[in-house]
């Protein structure tokens, strides 16, 4: 099951990687602008934990899934780093 995360609106992202010529279904990890926007998504979904401690858990899966990352892959990598 996706994460909830994934049925807001990413558009602001989307338009972002477009305009990048960058896939928007895939998770880049090379822009600081990126994980930011994922930390911030994130935050909404786990209020208790701090954004270093979500910034950790994007870092962690930006190094342990192989570039291009596909964004449903992503943040169930994110996700379950931060439920652990």
């Amino acid at each position: 099951m996706p994460h909830p995360v994934l049925n807001e609106d990413w558009s602001d992202y989307d338009d972002r990687k477009n305009k990048g010529g960058q896939d928007r279904s895939k998770v880049a990890c090379t822009e600081s602008w990126e994980r930011d926007y994922i930390v911030r998504k994130l935050k909404k979904h786990y209020p208790k934990k701090s954004e270093s401690e979500i910034l950790q858990a994007v870092e962690s899966c930006c190094k342990s899934i192989s570039a291009p990352r596909p964004r449903d892959k992503f943040m169930d990598c994110v996700d379950s780093k931060l439920k652990g």
